[in-house]
């Protein structure tokens, strides 16, 4: 039988648990090659604790190389396009040449969506946590604020990580408080979410806005943004509301790589896939993780966030095998996880649930204690670990 490629567009957790299945379910003489432009790899949690001043920027990623199983060609080159016809990829390497395409390329940030806010984080006047060097240098503007307003502004939905944004409220809060940054301090949250992580339900969401309240951090949802002013360190929301701030720190818009949009894969939004298979309308072409979009009963898409991601891989890695022939048991993605809700200092409670059952989400969120922010760093750890022994 003639040798067949696989090919994974991006390394992050999911594209890497990706290649480890499909190396394990195909044949020795089918090639897995995996295509990402960086060789670093982290956790979306670890950008808290980097932000939090509890983790190094150099200790919150491991290599890619180095952690793909052994058989996986691992190519470090940006994506340029993809021809789904002839079934090959064009990259900064070269073109390779495909059988089967599993895309999971992440999403990127764009503040550049948001009129003034991109311009806001080159002049240093705003920051985000979502990428690794964006999360430390928020850490360094919070060890030496001294105090004023903090407007934390979730500006687009959907966004990764769907706790992110309330966890940074309180631990940004945690360390004010920590430094003895406390008099003249008002931490205010805006979101476009009618309610704190609405898919959790009103209960939830007033169960989330206590804590915050607690904290002394009000919550304003409904709110989208629509412009930022950096000069006069104002943010204006659609709803015609102008707020000021003295540190502004906003999750920015996420978006699909634009080479998926070029490539003519998306029409609007996400790569939508299949639920089971996560298989895409376009023959050939499977997708996983943030870029993508999976429905659940209610209609609503799948949040983007890791534990989804590789359980996705799974799935798909399965299908492709299937459709190539080999070996592999049924698909099946159950939309099953949980994920950490970080408090403060030592303390972490988490959210876990079934996403997929109808009618809708269901959701519980455990209470913080010592424990669960023990089991966290030991989860952190084992996934570092692990990695580094492929």
């Amino acid at each position: 039988m003639q040798a067949r490629t696989v090919l994974v567009l991006g390394a992050g957790p999911g594209g890497s648990a990706a290649a480890q299945h499909l190396r394990h379910y195909l044949p020795d003489g089918d090639r897995v090659v995996v295509v990402d432009r960086t060789d670093r790899q982290t956790l979306g949690i670890s950008h808290l604790l980097v932000m939090r001043g509890w983790l190094e920027p150099d200790a919150a990623s491991i290599s890619v190389r180095d952690a793909l199983p052994q058989g996986v060609e691992f190519v470090q080159a940006e994506v340029q396009g993809i021809d789904t016809g002839a079934r090959r990829v064009r990259t900064s390497a070269g073109e390779i040449a495909y059988d089967a395409l599993l895309v999971a390329l992440g999403a990127d940030l764009r503040p550049d969506l948001i009129p003034g806010l991109k311009e806001a984080i080159d002049a240093n006047a705003a920051e985000e946590f979502y990428s690794l060097s964006g999360a430390w240098r928020l850490n360094r503007r919070l060890e030496s604020f001294s105090g004023g307003r903090v407007c934390i502004i979730v500006s687009r939905l959907p966004y990764k990580c769907p706790p992110a944004p309330y966890e940074a409220a309180l631990l940004i809060a945690d360390r004010l408080r920590e430094r003895g940054v406390t008099c003249g301090v008002q931490i205010d949250l805006f979101t476009p979410e009618p309610s704190p992580i609405a898919a959790g339900g009103p209960e939830m969401g007033q169960t989330i806005r206590s804590m915050l309240q607690e904290q002394g951090i009000t919550v304003h949802t409904g709110e989208e943004l629509s412009a930022v002013d950096h000069e006069q360190r104002s943010a204006t929301f659609a709803s015609g509301r102008t707020e000021s701030w003295d540190l502004l720190v906003v999750v920015p818009p996420h978006a699909a790589p634009s080479v998926l949009t070029e490539s003519g894969l998306i029409e609007s939004g996400w790569l939508v896939a299949d639920r089971d298979t996560l298989r895409t309308e376009i023959d050939g072409i499977w997708a996983i993780g943030d870029s993508s979009a999976v429905h659940t009963a209610n209609g609503m898409p799948l949040p983007k966030a890791a534990v989804f991601a590789t359980a996705e891989a799974e799935a798909a890695a399965r299908d492709i095998a299937r459709t190539l022939g080999a070996t592999a048991p049924e698909p099946a993605f159950e939309g099953i996880g949980h994920c950490w809700f970080i408090v403060a200092d030592g303390m972490a409670g988490y959210i876990e649930g079934r996403f997929l059952d109808p009618p809708g989400p269901k959701l519980q969120l455990h209470p913080a204690s010592a424990d669960n922010f023990a089991a966290m760093q030991a989860e952190l750890q084992d996934w570092s670990e692990q990695a580094r022994r492929r």
